[in-house]
């Protein structure tokens, strides 16, 4: 949820993003997250636009969206990978007849994957689910150990749905970068309306680059919407 910010704190924000590497970066994202709650606006009209219609969830976690999503929407797709988690979304949805849980991660690929948990996963598992990854290098879960889960060609997965997409909300820890530099090259990224994505490039430094060229790719487009400062 975004917070009201205080002039001086924006102040401060506007000055601070300016430092070199993960600290510039880091208050680059915390200005854009305490927007005048523009983007919270767009994100509810997208979710009132798709009444009827097609809805994806990437990274679906205990199904807070999905639910929210499948208020309106004709069909919603939940991604999940985690086992644990997605066990706990289909208790949250069961009586959701039109929200469909895909226990996988969405990536640019067919297979199996690494999934790394937070290190607080053990003892709180509801809270510490969020930050599950399938990117060893994010600086808030385990890369000692992971887990092997199955994972899709989101591109492909776009493909062969019978239907256009009214929405996709894409909160999928740090994978988003990969699997948008895909998506923008295909086709299919036609059939769909609007896009909503949380990056993470302040838990993975490594991504901040790539995430501002797509940022600003993504502000060229004009169909579709693409927002990524959605949190």
């Amino acid at each position: 949820m975004r917070r009201e910010i205080s002039p001086l704190r924006r102040l401060k924000y506007q000055v601070l993003q300016h430092l070199p590497g993960q600290r510039g970066w880091h208050y680059k994202r915390k200005l854009r997250l305490a927007d005048d709650g523009a983007t919270d606006a767009a994100f509810a009209s997208a979710i009132e636009g798709a009444a009827g219609k097609v809805c994806v969830d990437l990274g679906a976690n205990l199904g807070v969206f999905s639910r929210r999503m499948a208020a309106t929407a004709g069909r919603v797709y939940a991604f999940e990978p985690d086992p644990w988690t997605a066990q706990e979304l289909r208790k949250a949805v069961a009586d959701l007849p039109n929200v469909a849980v895909i226990e996988a991660a969405a990536g640019v690929e067919d297979g199996t994957i690494s999934l790394y948990r937070s290190k607080e996963f053990q003892d709180d598992p509801g809270r510490a689910s969020q930050s599950s990854s399938i990117i060893a290098e994010k600086r808030n879960i385990d890369s000692s150990s992971g887990i092997d889960v199955p994972v899709v060609d989101f591109v492909r997965w776009l493909e062969a749905l019978d239907s256009d997409v009214a929405l996709i909300k894409m909160d999928i820890e740090g994978a988003e970068v990969a699997l948008l530099e895909r998506l923008m090259d295909a086709p299919v990224l036609s059939r769909v309306d609007a896009i909503f994505v949380e990056t993470h490039e302040s838990r993975i430094p490594e991504l901040a680059a790539r995430t501002e060229a797509l940022r600003a790719r993504a502000a060229r487009l004009p169909h579709p919407v693409i927002n990524l400062d959605w949190k």
